[in-house]
């Protein structure tokens, strides 16, 4: 199948998932994605989940003032002096400025409250809220605009289903360095050949984006990619991402002593340089693995020359 090279919008980031979550206000039914009218009933009545929270936390802060004012007038009516008249209307009256004053610094939690009950509450309402959403972003014919919604959904719903979706959209678009991809939220529990290709692929483009997480998935299933038809070059660029940090092949040292061989030029020569000039720490295999590879490849390259090395690697 013939990739596609299209233009994946970034996404909206927000400091907490649930802050995608809209509500209509209509129908109360819920959307994650950034349709301008609901999608059930057609009205424009969507509100972000914090907004109805906060309306949630006045009304309920309101209240007291309301049920406070109420009992200050009640007293008042069956003070039997005027003494107790102004006593009662005194205390109200101090008991409402401390409740004005209270209300302010209250409204964050009781905010915070209120959206815990809303998500009790609807709990059901927005599962199907988020199905339907899924429903919605499998159904669109442009494969860029399906993977951007799919991405809205599996923020707040995180399961291998939609990451296997979105992982076989991702693998039927032309992959460029300049995208707003990501890896570690796709990773799945069981081996999956699309994700080890689309690992594959981030090793040439953005192998930043490989972490410890894509390590110890791609060393967990090394038998079954090794199996696929460009499996060796998936783990020799795994592999070549993890030479970008001391910490990543100090940490996977046996899986880079069975790929060191494979690694281009450039990737071996900063594995040469981090292993050569830390000959303290226990690399095992792979110190005698790249000695080896650097007397049968790189002894007279100059590039190489230029490393001092602390102590004899050679001598392993």
């Amino acid at each position: 199948m013939k990739k596609k090279n299209i233009v994946l919008r970034p996404p909206i980031k927000t400091k907490y998932a649930y802050e995608k979550l809209r509500c209509c206000k209509n129908c109360h039914n819920y959307t994650v994605l950034m349709e301008e009218n609901c999608t059930t009933c057609g009205k424009p009545a969507l509100l972000p989940v914090q907004e109805l929270a906060l309306r949630a936390a006045k009304r309920s802060l309101s209240n007291d003032l309301l049920l406070t004012l109420l009992l200050t007038l009640i007293a008042v009516a069956f003070s039997p002096t005027f003494q107790f008249i102004a006593i009662s209307a005194v205390s109200g009256a101090a008991l409402m400025t401390l409740l004005l004053f209270v209300r302010r610094k209250a409204l964050p939690s009781r905010t915070s409250i209120e959206l815990s009950k809303m998500f009790v509450r609807d709990r059901d309402r927005i599962a199907n809220g988020l199905v339907r959403n899924l429903d919605i972003a499998a159904a669109q014919e442009n494969e860029a605009r399906s993977y951007e919604l799919m991405r809205e959904v599996a923020v707040i719903i995180r399961n291998d289903h939609i990451r296997k979706l979105q992982i076989l959209l991702l693998q039927s678009l032309v992959l460029r360095k300049d995208m707003d991809l990501e890896l570690e939220p796709l990773l799945l529990e069981d081996f999956d050949p699309e994700l080890a290709s689309y690992i594959g692929e981030l090793a040439k483009i953005k192998r930043e984006l490989i972490k410890d997480r894509t390590f110890q998935y791609v060393i967990k299933y090394e038998q079954q990619i090794t199996a696929m038809r460009d499996g060796d070059d998936i783990l020799a660029g795994v592999a070549g991402a993890a030479v970008r940090m001391k910490r990543y092949v100090l940490a996977y040292s046996g899986f880079l002593a069975r790929y060191a061989r494979k690694l281009p030029k450039d990737r071996f020569l900063r594995l040469y340089r981090i292993v050569t000039e830390n000959p303290d720490l226990n690399w095992g295999a792979l110190q005698a693995e790249t000695a080896r590879i650097y007397e049968e490849k790189y002894q007279w390259d100059a590039d190489f020359q230029q490393i001092k090395p602390r102590s004899n690697i050679h001598d392993v």
